[in-house]
């Protein structure tokens, strides 16, 4: 662990995090600008959190998969480069045990700029004027959702990056997840849930119709069920891992 810790100090991926999270928040917070968006900010019936939640739904959609592709290629490629598999496999630290470090030591960071863009994007809204009550249980039911999907897809790309040694491709897969992300918002359900990237859209507590923004309820046991399949399916993989060679 404290080997990983010093390759992500290393390989500045905090620094990754804090770019990402400040787009996040830019570019969620665009909505709360414009004149006709500042006339509702007192008028529950113009759902001003409404509307900045969704906006931060889409563009975490949008940004999450590529935060996490890029994340876990920084973290994996560098034992690509110097036969570091072999020389961590020498001093006793075979592939699958290597690929769970990382993903524990990336998985607090992404836990900290969900928790730190969610709470920068609520208080641009205050800051901004808005009066309405603010619906703070939607807010944490939607990140505490945000994180547990972007751990799971952290979990995969290490597996892809660890695997397959030309990073381009766990670059690519981010990208068509980027693009999956945020039309999984549009999609029907039934399809969104056998995306991976589609449970960026089945864990938000809110949707949209032809009225406006309406609550729903999120898909938690579809969520479950996902979550203990990229489970068994990275420990299966990594434990494989741990018995080959380098």
């Amino acid at each position: 662990m404290s080997l990983e810790v010093r390759k992500a100090r290393r390989l500045r991926v905090v620094l990754v995090c804090a770019v990402m999270v400040a787009a996040v928040v830019a570019l969620s917070c665009m909505t709360l600008m414009s004149d006709s968006a500042r006339e509702g900010f007192g008028d529950p019936a113009a759902q001003p959190w409404e509307s900045l939640f969704m906006s931060h739904v889409m563009i975490a959609a949008m940004t999450s998969p590529l935060l996490v592709a890029v994340l876990a290629s920084r973290q994996v490629d560098i034992e690509h480069q110097g036969q570091g598999w072999m020389l961590s496999q020498v001093a006793g630290f075979p592939p699958g045990l290597l690929c769970r470090a990382k993903v524990a030591v990336l998985g607090p960071l992404l836990a900290v700029a969900v928790a730190v863009q969610t709470t920068l994007i609520v208080t641009a809204g205050l800051v901004a004027g808005i009066t309405v009550p603010l619906p703070l249980g939607t807010w944490i039911l939607y990140a505490v959702g945000l994180l547990l999907v972007d751990l799971a897809l952290l979990c995969l790309h290490v597996l892809l990056a660890a695997r397959v040694e030309n990073q381009l491709v766990g670059m690519g897969v981010g990208l068509l997840g980027a693009f999956c992300g945020v039309f999984s918002l549009l999609m029907p359900p039934a399809l969104a849930r056998v995306l991976p990237w589609g449970y960026y859209a089945i864990v938000s507590p809110m949707g949209m119709s032809d009225g406006g923004f309406v609550p729903i309820t999120p898909g938690y046991g579809w969520l479950a069920a996902f979550l203990v399949l990229v489970a068994v399916l990275f420990g299966t993989v990594s434990h494989r891992f741990d018995r080959t060679e380098a």
